[in-house]
């Protein structure tokens, strides 16, 4: 073997033991244990096994993991802490406490139960919790799954979540929810979530909520198949045959985007399909319709100030008599609608626009 083929091969080698000894020597400073403190200690020996048994106060690390609570047991071979008690765990950047933690060295897990209560936290002082009646975190893959009962709060998003079974990929960002999810974004009179199933995506910072998706709010409802939330942006697009419905408009679509200001609705856009059933009155009849390819409304207040409808437009509109005005009813069709209301919702001004066919009818007054 010429002596250049030799030199790699051996540098090859090198390497390989290196690594082995480097992974080695990295699991083995994980799983090393080191008692801080115990108010009692027992050593007791059943067959092949060698138990710890720790008792008041108990402080010990594996590793870079802290971990204290009123009672621990130490099973040597087989690996496992098992906790009881006030129990805590510290690493990194989470935090962990329950009534009881089982505690499997080789694979990194944590199994835990009893007022079991997650905390992160960030540089930056953001921080979110969760809270449940069991959990485990999976600590090798940074995977946090809790089920029953499951609360939690995120203080960035000032959001409240709650729902039967959770799951967060920390490493990834990833956070799924199951068994009835509801999310409640801003104070208490702001957007309220539910679906059968909820999605968070932490980089590209969306929410996506799939079927039965019920969305509320002090002003309006809203519902659909499926919903995804831009926060950055912060817009809500549903598609799936949706429905909006305040005390002013139903509307329905082939799909919405609704833009909101401070968790207010700003704007609404209707695309394909569109049907705007809306009144003057809050909560009056909604006998005023715009049917359309594209309708635009801007809210204020919650309350609509402008729309404008587009493509193949049909509306009815009817103005009931008072001392300012006339009683009329008037339907037209066209290519392009312009509506505009003031603050006490009535309308102001309305315009047609390309091919209007339409027509008025009066009733004198007596």
């Amino acid at each position: 073997m010429p002596m250049r083929i030799k030199c790699i091969a051996i540098i090859l080698l090198i390497s390989c033991l290196s690594g082995g000894l480097y992974a080695q020597a990295k699991r083995a400073q994980q799983e090393r244990f080191r008692l801080i403190h115990a108010d009692k200690l027992f050593m007791n020996k059943m067959e092949n096994e060698q138990i710890l048994e720790l008792s008041g106060n108990v402080h010990f690390f594996y590793g870079d993991t802290e971990f204290r609570s009123a009672r621990a047991l130490i099973f040597d071979v087989k690996k496992i802490a098992r906790l009881y008690g006030n129990v805590s765990v510290s690493n990194d950047s989470l935090s962990l406490t329950a009534d009881t933690l089982a505690y499997y060295r080789i694979p990194e897990l944590m199994n835990m139960g009893g007022k079991v209560r997650a905390v992160h936290k960030n540089k930056t002082g953001d921080y979110r919790w969760i809270r449940s009646d069991f959990a485990n975190y999976d600590r090798k893959a940074d995977v946090l799954t809790t089920w029953s009962r499951v609360s939690a709060y995120d203080y960035q998003e000032h959001a409240y979540a709650w729902c039967g079974y959770a799951q967060w990929n920390r490493s990834t960002g990833y956070a799924l929810m199951l068994e009835d999810p509801r999310l409640q974004a801003g104070r208490s009179d702001s957007l309220y979530v539910k679906a059968d199933k909820m999605e968070f995506f932490d980089t590209e910072r969306k929410l996506i909520a799939t079927f039965n998706v019920e969305v509320y709010s002090r002003d309006y409802r809203a519902n659909s198949d499926f919903l995804i939330y831009f926060m950055e942006e912060d817009k809500a697009v549903f598609t799936g045959e949706p429905h909006f419905a305040s005390d002013y408009a139903d509307a329905r679509a082939k799909e919405f985007h609704l833009f909101f200001s401070e968790r207010k609705l700003s704007r609404a856009e209707l695309i394909d399909s569109c049907r705007v059933d809306f009144s003057e009155e809050k909560l009056g009849e909604k006998r005023n319709n715009v049917k359309a390819d594209l309708i635009s409304m801007q809210f204020e207040n919650d309350q609509i100030r402008q729309f404008t409808a587009e493509g193949s437009v049909d509306y009815v509109f009817t103005q009931d008599a008072t001392d300012k005005r006339d009683f009329f009813v008037n339907s037209a069709t066209g290519y392009y609608l312009q509506a505009t209301f003031n603050e006490d919702s009535k309308l102001t001004s309305m315009q047609m626009k390309n091919n209007i066919k339409g027509k008025y009818v009066f009733q004198d007054r007596k």
